[in-house]
């Protein structure tokens, strides 16, 4: 029996929901079928003709690097409007000849030059070069070049590149022309990008290349990185038609960043890449949202769903979740809604679709249909369009120092070189705080590294961030590695002489004027209760409080602007340290209060007890004991994770608590851990998001990175009566007056849950729309409302075991 029950839950404030790029009106309107589609490219990546000069035509004889006859001197010979061919009798179509590089080739430079080896076999080969270095293949510099038929491999650099500026430049052709093996396609593979346009390449065109693959088509000659990579303003490029692009150790597309817009990905095959099939890192192409497929029917070859209105939409087939087959194309309406009837069976089982604009830009591939049919519905009966939801980067959030992340680690050396695409990870996924340090925060140390060195590239890393709206909160240890190295060794617990302190604080002193004003807060160590072991981190109590009163006016006299943050503990084991902390007189000195709350804790856990259920009174009890010692500051629960045994490397082997069975459930948890925080404004920080590619985890806090950033947590009457006798609820207040209401069943998750039919009842309330918003598969809706007796009513909606979240619109 339903029984109605009163909820005062908690409300929101965030600068506003990203809708996907263009929103559809309430009622769709039908589309016209399209039987035979033909790609209509936009205008803006028309690339505008420009008179080619006859030159000389110039014959590669020789398969030697260098001397007379060979490729290198034809490109220093070479002027503009020159043709460059190769002899089918030194190099066989049926038999391609190898050019073995031993140093970079010269930079075509000249303009209009063609590289014509359609008719050869013709195979470059970088394996002879250093491999400490990056040396390309092809390097265009120039504009209106063309480059046919060559097989590109082995290269430490990229396959084939054009760079600084070069524009109306033609890579590939048809496949079918030319006696060669590749006809007029190039094939890149085993190179680090396989083909690469950047330093503002516009207007090129990529066609018909097989990146990744042997000319067959069907052998692994995967590129150490993505296949084709587009960044540092490329733009309105085209790549496509009939492009192969496979078997990278990336993405098979990237686009990287927000000044590479209007960049058309067009019918090509993109298949079994490491990465997804197209990748839209840090605003490449707008960051524009992938079509939403509502129904399909593979036997019949029908497809309908949602996009940007008048968009074009590529419908492709594969057998996972990229884009093997090109299927076909139609155009949305006005309100967004698309239908593609191609008139026979589809080739595979997994339907996927792209967007391109007006503007030229193409997003990444939709998720596979089918992967989440059974869960998109947010509400019974309701019919009205839905859309992917648009994540957005950190720097398009507003600051809201509560959504954080950490990084750091042991094995933080080992990080440097990739810094750069750590950052693109991190600012994609939306933080708007980085819980970092430049030194190990645990063993194993590395004691031969020392302590007063920072490296360039952590220092960019700080600046990057800052430029990007993404607060730092730098995690200070002190290892005295040069003591070490003399012999001396750390006592344990730490901090027991007058020697030690001092050595700390010199240190802190040195950190703080290093990042004076690009650091916004410090927190003073890093789980000081954990004693086990070595006990190398382990401070005791009292200890720590007067290490705090000798370090927070250190750090305020070198940077009066910075915050001090308490460090954390890991709260189901230390919950008498944090409160010695609470109590003590150093507490109103902190700006922020942190504790490690939740690791793998679920509901009816055999290690956790009910500690999942105990916790957020433990959050009371913590904010109540601190304010009542003077502490008027923030608070975060740090280090939330949830791992599984699909992506387990956030687990360590020796923890004696589970982990999930699967990524889905594990970002069940996620959301539930990160609504429940905000919910009882404490701020949140991720620990356990190794995996970049984890396929619900990841996306899951990226979509609530969006929705929740600058939110507020407030109250709101709400009857709820349903079946579910356990669902949790938090609302929220929005800087754009909208109210955000999250509420799901708070029991164990499992896989796929159909949720629990459920009626909102909000007494005097009015709304001008609600939107349903499910984080976890990254879908929206408008919902059908209703009012009655000036309540306003919502019947019908589908609680899952995650966050659902409800935004009302110009609410009264």
């Amino acid at each position: 029996m339903k029984t109605p029950t009163i909820f005062f839950v908690t409300f929101l404030t965030i600068a506003v929901i990203v809708m996907n790029g263009c929103a559809p009106s309430s009622t769709p309107i039908a589309t016209t079928e399209i039987h035979t589609p033909t790609l209509v490219l936009p205008s803006a990546t028309a690339v505008s003709p420009t008179q080619v000069l006859q030159g000389r035509t110039l014959q590669v004889t020789s398969t030697e690097d260098s001397g007379h006859g060979t490729l290198r001197l034809a490109l220093l010979d070479a002027s503009n409007g020159d043709t460059i061919t190769f002899d089918p009798v030194v190099f066989p179509p049926n038999a391609p000849e190898t050019i073995s590089v031993g140093s970079g080739l010269p930079q075509i430079s000249q303009g209009y030059l063609t590289i014509d080896a359609s008719n050869a076999g013709v195979i470059l080969d970088g394996s002879h070069l250093p491999r400490d270095t990056w040396i390309p293949g092809i390097e265009i510099i120039s504009d209106g070049n063309t480059i046919l038929g060559l097989q590109v491999i082995n290269f430490t650099g990229t396959g084939i590149v054009v760079a600084l500026h070069g524009r109306n430049n033609t890579i590939g052709g048809d496949r079918s022309i030319g006696a060669g093996p590749s006809g007029q396609g190039n094939l890149s593979g085993s190179n680090d990008f396989g083909i690469g346009l950047w330093d503002f390449a516009s207007h090129n065109i990529v066609t018909g290349n097989l990146v990744g693959t042997d000319v067959s088509g069907t052998h692994d000659l995967g590129n150490r990185s993505s296949g084709v990579w587009v960044t540092e303003g490329g733009m309105e490029n085209v790549i496509g038609p009939d492009n192969i692009i496979a078997n990278n150790d990336n993405c098979g597309i990237g686009v990287g960043d927000s000044d590479s817009v209007g960049n058309t990905l067009t019918q090509n095959s993109i298949h079994d890449n490491d990465g997804v099939g197209i990748c839209l890192g840090a605003g490449g192409n707008t960051s524009l949202g992938a079509p939403f497929i509502a129904d399909i029917n593979l036997t019949d070859g029908l497809v309908n769903g949602t996009a940007c209105a008048n968009c074009t939409v590529e419908i492709y087939s594969d057998s996972d979740d990229e884009g093997a087959v090109y299927e076909g194309q139609a155009v949305a309406d006005g309100s967004g809604v698309f239908t593609l009837n191609k008139g026979a069976a589809f080739v595979n089982t997994n339907i996927t679709s792209t967007t391109t604009d007006a503007n030229g830009n193409t997003s990444e591939f939709s998720w596979p249909a089918g992967r989440t049919t059974s869960v998109k519905m947010l509400q019974e009966g309701n019919s009205q369009p839905r859309f992917w939801l648009l994540p957005r980067q950190s720097n398009q959030l507003v600051a809201d120092t509560r959504l954080g992340a950490g990084l750091y680690s042991s094995n933080i050396w080992n990080d440097i070189p990739h810094l750069d695409s750590i950052l693109n990870d991190y600012t994609d996924m939306g933080i708007k705080r980085l819980d970092t340090s430049m030194q190990e925060i645990e063993e194993p140390i590395d004691w031969n590294r020392s302590e007063y060195e920072i490296f360039m590239e952590y220092d960019r890393l700080v600046d990057d961030l800052n430029e990007n709206g993404v607060a730092v909160n730098y995690l200070l240890h002190f290892w005295d590695k040069t003591g070490h190295a003399s012999g001396k060794e750390l006592s344990t617990p730490r901090f027991k002489t007058e020697e030690q302190i001092q050595d700390f604080l010199e240190y802190v002193r040195f950190v703080v004027s290093h990042f004076k004003d690009r650091v916004q807060y410090y927190t003073i160590w890093s789980e000081p209760d954990a004693c086990g072991g070595s006990g190398i981190k382990c401070i005791e109590p009292n200890d720590y409080i007067d290490l705090v009163r000798q370090t927070i006016p250190i750090i305020r006299e070198e940077d009066p602007r910075a915050k001090v943050a308490l460090a954390p503990n890991v709260l189901f084991f230390a919950r008498e340290y944090l409160f010695t902390i609470l109590t003590s007189d150093v507490i109103q000195t902190f700006d922020a209060i942190q504790w490690h709350g939740i690791y793998d804790v679920v509901p009816n856990s055999e290690f956790y007890g009910n500690y999942y259920y105990e916790y957020p009174s433990i959050i009371q009890e913590i904010k109540q004991t601190a304010t009542a010692h003077g502490f008027d500051g923030e608070y975060w629960g740090t280090e939330l994770t949830w791992c599984s045994e699909e992506f387990p490397t956030c687990h360590a082997p020796d923890q004696p608590w589970g982990i999930q069975k699967t990524d889905k459930i594990a970002a069940k948890y996620d959301a539930r851990g990160f609504v429940m925080h905000l919910g009882m404004d404490v701020g949140v920080g991720w620990g356990g998001l190794e995996s970049t590619s984890a396929p619900w985890t990841y996306p899951t806090v990226r979509n609530l990175n969006t929705v929740m950033a600058g939110t507020t947590p407030n109250s709101l009457i709400v009857n709820i009566e349903s079946e579910a006798t356990n669902i949790m609820s938090y609302a929220f207040s929005l800087p754009s007056g909208d109210m955000l209401l999250a509420l799901w069943t708070n029991g164990v998750a499992v896989d796929d849950h159909p949720g629990v039919k459920t009626t909102l009842t909000f007494p005097g309330l009015s709304a001008q729309d609600v939107l349903g918003i499910d984080v976890l598969n990254g879908v929206e809706q408008e919902l059908i409302t209703e009012t009655e007796n000036g309540d306003l009513i919502i019947r019908n909606l589908l609680v899952k075991d995650y966050p659902i979240i409800l935004r009302l619109v110009d609410w009264r």
